[in-house]
């Protein structure tokens, strides 16, 4: 099976960018005859591409736009896409690369349950509260210098944070302390390891979800077009490295799990403006973050965001890595089963990614 994909709202490992909090990425199987009969209308007068910027700003945009979105040639076989909001996808790496590993050297297993997930949550949504005085924000920044340039300066930089924070946290928060003075102390241990990897960035992250979903689709190989990626690019290494053929394994708990290594026969990168199923993984990309950005109140919404709630698109629902307040215990472990950090891991090491860094 041939896909293409395209992205929106890429700013890299700059993951506190004020005017693009959401990263997204869409992809579709359409040929190119109807992704042509798709984008077509969507091109203005001497356009070779169509831009989503472009038409959302216009009524008769707007109007081709919801014609697009209502087209019975999108449809959920047809096209995946997948958002992230860049501040919680930030505090998924504090969780999950900061303090899991020790958690986890206190045989305490932070997956079980999607305890991660519980956790990235509760940061989320009360670190004001936990981290007053502008104690939150300073933590985000000294997170993000540490993710970007894992470097003894940044190491410490992070520490100084953590310990000018402690006295302010709340009795209520003392789980944070707990865990972050904890995290802060192993913070060289923990992270060495990514050195040179370019594994913080969410065009890599959710594409390699969304592969994994057409995996679940389609049982043969994948043979994937991207849209020219600086992220992807940089990380080229590594995603070639995750479809290295060797045995298959799946690894992760209950629903939460991946399978490995990535089926893709091919992949390569090309200009959007010469094949129309790049243009139109690319509108659906920036279609899928301005709505969410209307439709959670985050940024102003029209009569266009209320229209396109009636859409097809709309109904799919939202995928991605994504808050959400109402969090429940699922996807404990099986007998068996390896979380997907450590499976991950674990085929890495495998394929000699690894070699070198342990």
């Amino acid at each position: 099976m041939q896909l293409y994909f395209d992205e929106s709202g890429n700013t890299g490992t700059d993951l506190l960018n004020p005017d693009q909090p959401v990263f997204a990425l869409a992809s579709t199987s359409l040929g190119r005859d109807a992704s042509e009969e798709l984008i077509g209308p969507l091109r203005q007068t001497n356009q070779v591409e169509a831009k989503y910027s472009k038409l959302k700003g216009t009524r008769k945009g707007r109007k081709a736009l919801l014609a697009f979105a209502n087209s019975p040639l999108l449809t959920e076989d047809s096209c995946i896409f997948m958002q992230a909001d860049k501040l919680y996808y930030l505090i998924t790496h504090l969780v999950d690369k900061i303090i899991e590993p020790v958690m986890h050297d206190t045989n305490f297993d932070l997956y079980a349950g999607d305890g991660h997930v519980a956790l990235t949550n509760l940061f989320f949504y009360t670190g004001d509260f936990a981290f007053p005085n502008g104690h939150w924000l300073r933590l985000q920044k000294a997170t993000l210098q540490v993710l970007r340039q894992l470097s003894p300066d940044s190491f410490e930089n992070f520490r100084r944070t953590v310990n000018a924070a402690l006295p302010h946290i709340p009795d209520s928060f003392d789980i944070f302390r707990t865990m972050l003075t904890m995290g802060a102390a192993l913070i060289y241990e923990s992270l060495q390891i990514f050195r040179g990897t370019n594994s913080f960035d969410p065009a890599v992250d959710i594409f390699i979800a969304i592969v994994n979903l057409w995996m679940q689709r389609h049982t043969g190989d994948l043979q994937i077009i991207h849209d020219r990626s600086k992220p992807l690019r940089h990380s080229e290494k590594l995603l070639r490295a995750m479809m290295t053929k060797i045995p298959a394994r799946v690894v992760g708990y209950g629903n939460r799990k991946t399978e490995l290594p990535l089926r893709v026969s091919e992949l390569h990168f090309a200009d959007s403006q010469s094949l129309p199923q790049l243009q139109v993984a690319d509108v659906l990309a920036g279609m899928s973050i301005d709505c969410l950005l209307g439709w959670s109140g985050k940024r102003p919404s029209n009569e266009f965001h209320e229209e396109m709630k009636g859409s097809p698109i709309a109904k799919w629902g939202v995928r991605g890595m994504l808050p959400d307040p109402n969090m429940s215990r699922r996807n404990d472990p099986a007998p068996g089963e390896v979380n997907l950090v450590d499976g991950a891991a674990a085929f890495m090491r495998d394929v000699g990614f690894f070699k070198g860094r342990d």
